[in-house]
């Protein structure tokens, strides 16, 4: 059996784990067992209506930015057919991602 063969067998088992691993999650999500409440939205406080919270530009941007990063690293490291060197500057603007998320946490407390 050839490297090719190989890489193209595991890729296809590593997808399909990951495949069914969405699906559990979806499902969840979809019997109630997962809540989404405040993904995207601060939660409102004690004495608010539901109805009041507010979107979160700060976890909106972690998340986007985390996906969009993990995706091309993901996507880099498939072609490559090794794990690929993530530079220093991306690991920076992750920090400063997450860290803008915190100090949002730690402002509304």
């Amino acid at each position: 059996m050839n490297p090719q063969n190989i890489s193209l067998i595991s890729f296809g088992i590593i997808s399909l784990i990951l495949l069914l691993f969405a699906f559990v999650v979806l499902w969840k999500i979809h019997s109630g067992a997962i809540s989404l409440d405040g993904l995207l939205a601060e939660v409102p406080g004690p004495g608010k209506t539901v109805g009041s919270s507010k979107a979160s530009l700060s976890r909106f941007q972690f998340l986007i930015f985390t996906f969009v990063v993990s995706g091309l690293f993901l996507l880099l490291s498939i072609e490559a057919g090794t794990f690929v060197d993530i530079p220093p500057n991306v690991l920076i603007l992750l920090g400063i991602s997450g860290g803008t998320y915190l100090v949002s946490k730690t402002v509304k407390k």
